[in-house]
């Protein structure tokens, strides 16, 4: 009962404690064992995990194998790259082809440098209040300044104003003059300047004062086959459908630029996925030799059966080579490379009919009703029944523990009772002494 305190040996004839940490030391090895086996199940879902986890890359491989826009790929070479740079936005849009073209101009943006300026920030820049108006792609940004604005607040104003100019301060030794520039390239970004007071005037500024304007917004330009081209930026995007060149640096000297299939995509692709087979083989053999985890589970060497099985297009078109030693698969490069120049469309459909054989297999694999989720269920439902073996042998043990415990303390209980009645007796007997 709850609350109780049994002392062990109380009659002082056994340690029935000790005899019951024995009986159950003795009864916990079969929770032992089934432990044991438990862990050997453990090891088994480990190991059979690992290889869906290399069959999910596989999968992966594949996916990328067979996506729709691997023969669209294509690869650009340029010649000076210091010039221009080319690259495909949309490769599905472009054909292989070569073409030359001549950096003429690059884009600018447009520079106002003030011709005047002030010998101290702190000093106004206008003898009285008036507005600043800025034109610039379209818009008019009017500043109101007032006669005690330094030339500082005057480039706050602007900044705060619009986000299309930059006003900062220039110093250049002697004065702080006033810099505004077009955040963006090309002739659209062109700034006008207009004044209804003298802020313009003390500051030797606008189209009043030419020198003023130290660069002038400009268009970048390219000469394509003696067309002219101009871009507001750096970057022509619309030029050839699919790709966007970027000029870098002006040059009388033409670039070459040639687009070409992508071939290295494919064969890459094809490398990739023949590596991820071989992984399968090789971990197949590790955890199916003598003494591993999945040693006599045919499973694993059946999944890898079926995929080889379902590569059958590619060995048909004389791309794989198999090497019965090892187990390993590997691409013949040569034959790839003379295919994809001679019968690329062969080679689609090959890789379309692979997709029809092995991506079916490949899904039903992970279907909730396929091989791997079934194979998982069936270890977890192993270790779930070794829980509760365990648990029904250690309540069975702890019950029979506690029979045993309140026998042997009635017993115990009954062996002092006699010890204390032996003295009660032998004290009423007549020694040997007195006789």
């Amino acid at each position: 009962m709850a609350g109780e305190i049994y002392l062990s040996n109380l009659s002082g004839q056994f340690d029935y404690q000790s005899i019951l940490d024995k009986y159950e030391q003795l009864k916990y090895q079969q929770v032992s064992i089934i432990q044991e086996k438990e862990y050997k199940v453990e090891m088994e879902k480990a190991a059979f995990e690992s290889y869906v986890s290399m069959l999910e890359d596989f999968k992966g491989s594949f996916e990328n194998l067979i996506d729709e826009e691997l023969f669209d790929q294509k690869v650009v070479t340029v010649s000076d790259e210091s010039i221009a740079s080319v690259s495909v936005t949309d490769p599905e849009k472009v054909n292989p082809t070569k073409l030359d073209f001549t950096v003429k101009q690059l884009a600018k943006n447009d520079v106002w440098l003030s011709q005047s300026g002030v010998e101290n920030r702190d000093d106004s820049v206008a003898s009285g209040d008036g507005t600043l108006t800025i034109a610039i792609d379209g818009e008019e940004i009017d500043i109101e300044y007032t006669a005690d604005d330094t030339i500082d607040d005057i480039a706050q104003k602007i900044n705060s104003a619009t986000d299309k100019v930059n006003a900062s301060i220039f110093f250049d030794g002697d004065n702080y003059r006033l810099i505004l520039s077009s955040r963006e390239t090309g002739t659209d970004n062109a700034i006008t300047l207009k004044d209804d007071g003298d802020l313009l005037d003390n500051l030797e500024l606008g189209r009043d004062y030419s020198d003023s304007h130290v660069q002038e917004a400009q268009n970048a330009q390219i000469d394509i086959y003696g067309e002219s081209v101009e871009s507001q930026t750096n970057t022509f995007s619309n030029l050839i459908e699919g790709i966007e060149i970027e000029v870098k640096e002006s040059s009388d000297t033409p670039v070459s630029v040639e687009i070409a299939n992508d071939d290295e995509a494919i064969k890459s692709s094809l490398e990739d996925l023949f590596g991820k087979y071989n992984s399968l083989v090789d971990y197949i053999k590790s955890q199916s030799e003598e003494g591993a985890p999945l040693a006599g589970d045919f499973t694993l060497q059946s999944i890898r059966s079926q995929i080889f099985q379902r590569l059958t297009p590619l060995m048909e078109r004389n791309l794989m080579e198999v090497d019965h030693t090892t187990g390993h698969i590997s691409l013949k490069t040569t034959e790839l490379e003379e295919q994809l120049s001679q019968d690329r469309e062969g080679i689609q459909s090959a890789l379309s009919d692979l997709q029809n054989s092995l991506q079916p297999y490949l899904e039903a694999l992970f279907d909730t009703d396929g091989v791997v989720n079934q194979k998982e269920l069936s270890y977890d439902k192993k270790i779930d029944r070794y829980e509760d073996d365990i648990a029904a042998v250690v309540e069975r043990i702890t019950k029979e523990s506690e029979i045993l415990k309140a026998q042997f303390i009635h017993l115990d209980s009954i062996l002092a009772q006699l010890n204390d009645m032996k003295t009660q007796i032998a004290a009423l007997l007549p020694s040997d002494e007195t006789t």
